[in-house]
């Protein structure tokens, strides 16, 4: 009886199974081997196993004691009945005391099994590529977020300090200054940082869908709701840190719903009998000024002043230049790795760069260097290769024409005089621009054009 049910266990397998005693004879082989090999099961019990399989490491396993699990092995070609070669097999040896009696290999050949294995990896390769290439990009700290301006200096320092609070936070700026970045570098610096960064749009997801996407639902909560239900952002955030992008465009219906949820930290899915208790450090942000949006009947005022307990306004672009060329610098090297071309850009494209007014902050600076890095077909980016946005007079903050300052002084004497000027203000750039009768960031633009690094005059550098 044993044996039967042993014998037909085996058979009944769709992988290989092999038992080679110690003369090297085959004492077990299953169905499955026997047709992947197109031979007769009671015919091949008893061959010595080279005359089957010519390449066979059985003997090698006993002999040196060794075992191997899931290695790759290739039969010679024309020895299987499909012709497929390639199989994941393992083998060990069995001992019995201290002596090695036979050798046993369970063979995984199967055309889906081997898919499978190149499938996972191929995804393992592709995640060792990825992982490496966001450990470059991802902000894990506010020395992630270097700045030669002061204003933008002081702001990430009083981000530093908030980070450690669980009091909410809000982030305040125009659209493209990085506020999820901020958010990011927040709660890396938090002792939340172990747990999840969770970031939700309020503006992107459709009214209907908002409260669902945020707090959940169970199962049969509304037609079309998955089986097991779905966990919401707080609950997804919970122990971590959740970013409420755009809060200003949150519908006020929801507003009041959310209030609850800060007040008494515990979220009610759709459907749910009873409510959950969560543990989630709120960090919002907008681009409205949300004490408007009160005045108009927009914002409820109780929400904010829940959510303006801490604010941060970040600086736009306009207002820290000098920080431009480092950036460049970034999207670039980002760039080159990802299509690995050098490109670096031309001095007269810099000088454009540091005369725009960038409405569109940051974002608007990463897509200008994207789309001249595809544009250019030598190793340069030149102002054509530019989006002409860039060279419309009414968003330029001066003339990038104007390479002098003035009464056709030549750029040694240029050089000269923004030195001077700046070491009487004592580093101010501000009060020197005045001096000079020029917009900052137009000394910011020559300053670059005429080979003066701001740094020299730094307090760190003096």
């Amino acid at each position: 009886m044993r044996n039967v049910i042993y014998e037909r266990a085996l058979n009944a397998s769709a992988d290989g199974f092999l038992i080679v005693g110690r003369d090297g004879k085959i004492i077990e082989i299953n169905k499955a081997y026997c047709d992947y090999f197109g031979i007769n099961r009671q015919e091949t019990i008893g061959k010595h196993i080279y005359s089957v399989i010519s390449n066979s490491k059985m003997i090698r396993i006993m002999d040196e004691n060794l075992t191997e699990v899931d290695v790759m092995h290739t039969f010679p070609d024309g020895l299987t009945a499909s012709g497929e070669k390639l199989v994941a097999v393992t083998r060990m040896p069995v001992i019995l005391m201290d002596e090695t009696i036979a050798s046993v290999a369970y063979v995984k050949f199967s055309h889906y099994t081997i898919s499978l294995a190149k499938t996972l990896q191929k995804l393992e390769d592709e995640i060792a590529y990825y992982r490496k290439r966001l450990s470059r990009y991802a902000i894990c700290s506010f020395e992630d977020l270097p700045s030669a301006s002061p204003q933008f200096a002081a702001v990430v320092r009083m981000a530093q300090r908030f980070a450690d609070s669980d009091l909410p936070i809000l982030l305040l700026g125009e659209t493209g200054v990085g506020k999820e970045v901020f958010a990011n570098a927040i709660h890396q610096a938090s002792n939340r940082h172990n747990h999840p960064f969770v970031c939700v749009n309020c503006a992107s997801i459709p009214e209907e869908l908002l409260e669902s996407e945020l707090f959940g639902y169970v199962d049969g909560a509304f037609t079309g709701s998955r089986r097991m239900g779905k966990k919401g952002k707080f609950e997804l955030a919970d122990g971590g840190t959740l970013m409420l992008d755009e809060i200003g465009e949150m519908p006020t219906k929801m507003q009041s719903k959310l209030l609850r949820v800060l007040q008494n930290q515990e979220v009610e899915k759709l459907g749910a009998e009873k409510p959950i208790q969560v543990n989630v450090r709120i960090i919002a942000a907008t681009n409205q000024d949300l004490s408007h949006c009160v005045k108009s009947k927009t914002f409820r005022l109780d929400l904010y002043y829940r959510l303006n307990v801490l604010p941060i306004t970040i600086p736009p672009l306009r207002e820290r230049l000098e920080d431009i060329p480092n950036l460049v610098e970034a999207i670039l090297a980002e760039l080159i790795d990802k299509y690995g071309r050098k490109v670096t850009l031309s001095e007269k494209a810099m000088v454009l760069l540091l005369g725009y007014a960038w409405p569109g902050n940051v974002r608007e600076l990463r897509n200008a260097i994207g789309r001249g890095f595809m544009m250019t077909e030598g190793s340069e980016i030149q102002p054509e290769h530019l989006p002409g946005s860039l060279k419309e007079k009414k968003a330029l903050m001066f003339d990038p024409e104007d390479r002098t300052a003035g009464n056709g002084a030549t750029p040694e004497r240029d050089r000269e005089q923004i030195v001077s000027c700046i070491q009487k203000q004592n580093g101010n750039f501000a009060k020197a621009a005045r001096a000079l009768g020029i917009h900052r960031a137009t000394l910011y633009a020559r300053m670059h054009a005429l080979g003066i690094p701001i740094e020299q005059f730094r307090p760190a550098a003096r």
